[in-house]
């Protein structure tokens, strides 16, 4: 964001330093003459996709604390008349229209947000459910890979827990550290020869970090939810880690021990690489 622009600066003060308490939201409103517009597309490159929470004066009624319902609890009824928001680590943000004396005015909120996964996963979660409870991801409705296809163009099935992450979590980056590699709807990344060919070494990237880093399978065994995940850079070691795509991104989420940089961060969340 612009920081000589005062209402700018005063939006980038409340992604950082403690967040809002529960029940405390934080209202800021904007200078007359500011643009929503141009504040949901600065709040977007900041935060990633938005989520709609009102719009027309009505407010969604279907909303929870996990998808944004903190933010719109800032206003009293019939006040909000639209709302974007954004999950951010420890906090939720959020952009929109209020009524006031003088009009509709341009908001900009803050919000405690809660950590999803603070007590544990109940039993049977799978990997994309742990993921999205650390991140507080809900899906964006869209198109879906087209699995099948890309299996056939590939020649081999893929692991069942990569294909709901992607499915569920779509393209984009885990904590703006981890990207994901996700097949458009009909079209693969990848090609035989990625697989088998004499330089892939059976290895098959699925994602890739900041730091250089390529997350791949070894395709070595015929039982992809078998396959161990590997982490390669130039120059490196290989370094080999005996489970799946699934519980390798929680463990560089969560899992000090691994030794990844965003472990160590109080929350976890993510961006959609999504277009609108």
């Amino acid at each position: 964001m612009d920081s000589s622009n005062p209402f700018a600066a005063a939006i980038r003060r409340l992604t950082d330093g403690e967040p809002p308490r529960p029940g405390e939201p934080v209202v800021l409103t904007a200078p007359q003459d500011a643009d929503l517009r141009g504040l949901v597309a600065e709040m977007t490159r900041l935060a990633g996709r938005h989520r709609n929470l009102a719009a027309g004066g009505l407010v969604d009624p279907t909303l929870t604390e996990r998808t944004g319902l903190p933010l719109t609890e800032a206003f009293a009824a019939g006040e909000l008349l639209e709302l974007r928001g954004w999950p951010l680590r420890d906090r939720w943000l959020g952009c929109g229209l209020a009524a006031t004396a003088r009009g509709p005015r341009t908001v900009a909120v803050a919000a405690h947000r809660a950590d999803p996964a603070v007590a544990g996963f109940p039993p049977g979660t799978t990997w994309a459910g742990k993921l999205r409870a650390v991140t507080g991801w809900e899906p964006i409705p869209g198109p879906r890979v087209q699995w099948p296809a890309i299996e056939a163009a590939l020649g081999a099935r893929l692991p069942a827990d990569y294909k709901e992450i992607a499915d569920v979590f779509g393209e984009g980056s885990f904590d703006d550290y981890v990207d994901l590699v996700v097949p458009a709807p009909d079209l693969t990344p990848w090609t035989p020869s990625d697989l088998a060919g004499p330089a892939s070494d059976g290895l098959l990237t699925w994602a890739s970090s900041e730091q250089g880093l390529a997350f791949c399978w070894r395709a070595t065994t015929g039982d992809p939810d078998a396959w161990p995940v590997v982490a390669r850079a130039e120059g490196r070691e290989d370094e080999q880690h005996a489970c799946g795509a699934g519980e390798f991104l929680l463990r560089v989420l969560t899992d000090v021990r691994l030794g990844r940089p965003v472990s160590r961060a109080r929350d976890h969340h993510f961006t959609s690489f999504g277009t609108e």
